[in-house]
């Protein structure tokens, strides 16, 4: 159930939400496969799919607070059907919902729809997708954690002072997830090279120490608040490391060209030397293959047991990432 208001403020009496035995979820083109996997997982039973979008059944209708959290799902709807069967003004009216279109230009009407903001939890958004097949018509709940943006993906811009396309890892992330730093904060990077990710951490602000054997860029090389260490993670003095970073290190950022465990493995002395003063992590983990998602529960577990008692953790595909995953680690306090 929902209560609106009417335009005197008034409060309408609550409207039901619809229900449905069909749910949709939008993620990367060439994934669809692997979208099956994980909707057949929460007990759904896969059917159309094309260019990162996937459908599938309920034994029984669902409600949009029913929906499963997916990792690869960029945005999952409850699927009300195809455009041409439903009255979405009409829904409007009834919901007071938002209206995203997955794909458009521009942010205002008849472009992509507004981007949700701080204090939109709660709120109902209608998804409007467009595929070979037809064009379909979705329903969600947003909340804390999901993409405030249409269709799951803000279309975030590179810009040109970045040496890599990493930069958008950081700042796709920071829409999902409150990254637990501030300007002034130290950071420590682990496969820094070239760039994009320091770029993104040096313009919010951030003194960032790069971990990488792999030469940095030039302009950030030139970066008062960045300092190089041009090793690999296994090999790096921790001691020499915490000298190095200026002040406590707050947030750890890990993306390496390695198997997820060889990778956790290689930053574990890292974290052990500063895991009183971390806040959190944000990993990248590099897949290879769709089939070892299966794994992720492990590596989840392996970096909560690094960064110790209390922590948390939260797993997400970001339009930047390939076949890839990210994992975001939260410590208490």
């Amino acid at each position: 159930m929902v209560s609106t208001s009417t335009p005197s403020g008034l409060p309408r009496s609550p409207v039901p939400t619809p229900r449905s035995s069909f749910v949709f979820a939008l993620g990367q083109s060439g994934a669809e496969p692997a979208l099956r996997a994980e909707l057949l997982s929460h007990g759904l039973s896969p059917a159309f799919g094309r260019d990162g979008f996937v459908s599938a059944k309920s034994t029984q209708p669902i409600g949009v607070d029913e929906l499963p959290a997916m990792v690869l799902g960029r945005r999952v709807c409850l699927s009300l059907g195809k455009r041409a069967d439903v009255d979405v003004a009409a829904l409007v009216n009834d919901t007071d919902a938002v209206v995203h279109h997955e794909h458009g230009d521009g942010d205002g009407a008849g472009g992509r729809g507004p981007f949700l903001k701080a204090g939109d939890e709660g709120r109902l958004v209608i998804t409007l997708v467009d595929r070979a097949g037809g064009s379909f018509v979705g329903l969600h709940r947003h909340r804390a954690g999901l993409s405030p943006d249409p269709g799951g993906d803000a279309r975030l811009v590179v810009p040109s002072t970045s040496p890599s396309r990493a930069w958008l890892k950081v700042e796709e992330a920071a829409r999902l997830v409150e990254l637990p730093i501030v300007p002034g904060d130290a950071v420590i990077e682990v496969g820094s090279s070239p760039g994009g990710q320091t770029r993104a951490l040096l313009d919010r602000g951030c003194v960032v120490v790069g971990i990488d054997p792999n030469a940095m860029d030039d302009g950030i090389l030139r970066e008062p608040r960045f300092r190089h260490v041009q090793e690999s993670a296994r090999h790096v003095d921790t001691t020499q490391l915490r000298a190095m970073v200026a002040g406590p290190a707050r947030l750890l950022v890990v993306d390496v060209n390695q198997r997820p465990m060889a990778a956790l493995s290689s930053v574990a002395s890292i974290i052990a030397a500063n895991r009183g003063d971390l806040r959190g992590g944000l990993f990248t983990l590099k897949l290879g293959d769709w089939a070892l998602l299966s794994e992720l529960p492990a590596w989840r577990s392996r970096i909560e047991g690094l960064f110790g008692p209390g922590t948390t953790t939260v797993a997400f595909q970001l339009p930047a990432n390939r076949v890839e995953v990210t994992v975001f680690a939260r410590r208490p306090g």
